[in-house]
């Protein structure tokens, strides 16, 4: 604290120093301070820019730590750690930022005949666009809660008054400016991506694909020009001069694989109707879609962890990163559309081996009433047992039930699935806390991993390798290694295990993302979140 305030003492002494020798001058500062302190007592709770709020207390504090000497006007106007700091500002968009959010005409106005009073208003706005500036750029502009209700995780929050302190104690404020978005290969790769994409947009974009029946191997049609034209200009493509422009041929066949997994699609080759919709999104429309994806990353924790597990919703992946790198990855089923799969950031703490499910009332109902009034076997067949109550429940005989009777609004019972084989969440069930009751698990369902899209959970996350997690998981838990998981499983003993260290855990909902070899990857907005998100960064909202 001691020396923060000489930090301070010395940074006042720089800034007034010239003017003590000049009596004119001296005054000058001294009506500037006074001015200050009154427009600062003035703005209430708030400091509005460009409609937007700004708490007004770490800026007045922050004023009154430093006797309210300027930090941004000099005696010749805005000095030049104020002019490097609307650079940065004007320069926002390449941080996926709106750079008419931090433009105040008062700051780069004239200022040659500026009043005491109009050169406290150009301070404080300063500082409130500095402080707004950095909070967009490393926890975002929206509220995730108000565009997002399934936005779990919480949200990371700026101290102003550090972000002030900061700026001020900072020999190069550019560097500090830039240094402070998120440092992560994901944000990185999508800012990179950011300016090609724009470069793309201003060169006209991709010629559109005409609609017509699929484009496939060894066909010829007049579409395939724009076809190739298309596939050339997003980079999946380099041959200029094919001998036959209009014929389908290997070469095409191979860039419109990688297009198709660039995008998440079946790798067919084959341009039917999701493939030639994926080719229709303009570069225009990319290009939002990637700011979008920049905005929800910076709601990320800065520090992920090591190691973490990041579940990508919208990719229908999981990855396990150790020491920096990925140990692990895997496909993943996720919540269907009215189901969804919650954005979380928690910790596995504990495993369950061989679990029960206590199947959720509202999957009794939806789910499995219907099925046990088509099917009389449908519970026996599954080992699913009747209990009349939630809470020491009497299990009760399905056959003595009048299941035909029941509907969603009268269903009295609590359903419990036995471990084995047929169990809904296999064998394996990862807990973290989180207030939506979702988990990681097998399943006994494995074909559901072949497709493309994976959205048939309630909910919870459907895991394609989960023995090899748990192994990964257990490796700090002495005893615990692949054979002792395997004798665990096969004895059909339920066993709860806690990690003896916590792993990280992230869902997120990412729909476009740099993969491993740098190229940007598309995924599709399955539940509809990139929408709302859009909206709310540049519709009339904004």
């Amino acid at each position: 604290m001691v020396a923060k305030k000489f930090r301070y003492i010395a940074l006042c002494l720089t800034v007034i120093a010239p003017l003590w020798s000049n009596p004119a001058g001296a005054d000058r500062m001294a009506g500037f301070q006074h001015a200050l302190r009154q427009h600062l007592e003035s703005v209430g709770d708030s400091i509005v820019v460009n409609g937007r709020r700004t708490p007004a207390a770490p800026v007045r504090a922050f004023y009154e730590q430093r006797d309210h000497v300027p930090l941004w006007v000099g005696q010749a106007g805005l000095n030049n750690r104020a002019k490097d700091a609307i650079a940065v500002f004007e320069n926002a968009a390449s941080e996926g930022l709106d750079p008419v959010d931090y433009t105040v005409s008062a700051l780069t106005s004239p200022n040659a005949t500026a009043t005491a009073n109009e050169e406290a208003d150009r301070e404080v706005l300063l500082s409130a666009t500095l402080v707004r500036y950095v909070t967009d750029l490393k926890s975002g502009r929206s509220l995730p809660n108000s565009v997002d209700p399934q936005w779990a995780a919480s949200r990371k929050t700026v101290d102003a008054s550090v972000a002030l302190e900061s700026a001020a104690a900072t020999p190069d404020l550019s560097a500090y400016l830039v240094e402070l978005a998120p440092d992560h290969v994901v944000y990185r790769g999508l800012r990179d991506a950011l300016h090609t994409y724009r470069a793309l947009e201003a060169s006209g974009g991709w010629p559109d694909v005409p609609d017509g029946p699929k484009l496939e191997p060894g066909v010829t049609d007049p579409r395939i020009g724009a076809l190739r034209a298309r596939l050339r200009k997003s980079g999946e493509l380099d041959d200029a001069a094919p001998s036959r422009p209009d014929h389908f041929d290997p070469a095409l066949e191979a860039a419109v694989k990688v297009f198709q997994d660039r995008h998440g699609l079946d790798t067919d080759g084959v341009v039917g109707k999701r493939t030639l919709e994926a080719l229709r999104v303009s570069a225009s429309e990319r290009v939002r879609q990637i700011v979008v994806n920049m905005e929800r990353w910076r709601r990320m924790p800065d520090n992920l962890g090591d190691p973490h597990v990041l579940v990508n919703m919208a990719g229908f992946e999981l990855r396990l990163v150790e020491d920096g790198a990925v140990a692990l990855n895997m496909r993943v089923v996720v919540g269907k559309p009215y189901r969804q799969t919650p954005d979380i950031s928690s910790r596995v703490s504990y495993l369950v081996f061989n679990p029960y499910w206590n199947v959720p009332h509202s999957i009794a109902v939806k789910d499995i009433l219907p099925k046990v009034q088509d099917d009389p076997f449908y519970l026996v067949d599954r080992g699913i047992h009747v209990y009349d109550g939630w809470q020491d429940g009497t299990e009760v005989d399905p056959w003595m039930v009048d299941w035909w009777s029941l509907t969603k609004s009268s269903f009295p019972y609590r359903l419990r699935q036995d471990p084995g084989p047929k169990n809904a969440l296999g064998r394996i069930k990862f807990m973290f806390p989180n207030e939506h009751a979702v988990y990681m698990h097998d399943t006994p369902s494995r074909s559901l991993f072949r497709r493309s899209v994976r959205t048939f959970s309630s909910g919870c996350i459907r895991l394609e390798k989960p023995f090899e997690l748990a192994e990964r998981l257990l490796k700090n838990n002495p005893g615990w290694n692949s054979k002792r998981i395997k004798t665990v499983i096969e004895s059909g003993e339920t066993r709860s295990v806690s990690l003896k260290t916590k792993v990280p855990l992230h869902l997120i909902y990412l729909t476009a993302w740099a993969g491993e070899d740098g190229a940007i990857q598309f995924r599709r907005d399955i539940y509809g979140r990139d929408r709302k998100l859009a909206n709310a960064l540049f519709g009339e909202s904004h």
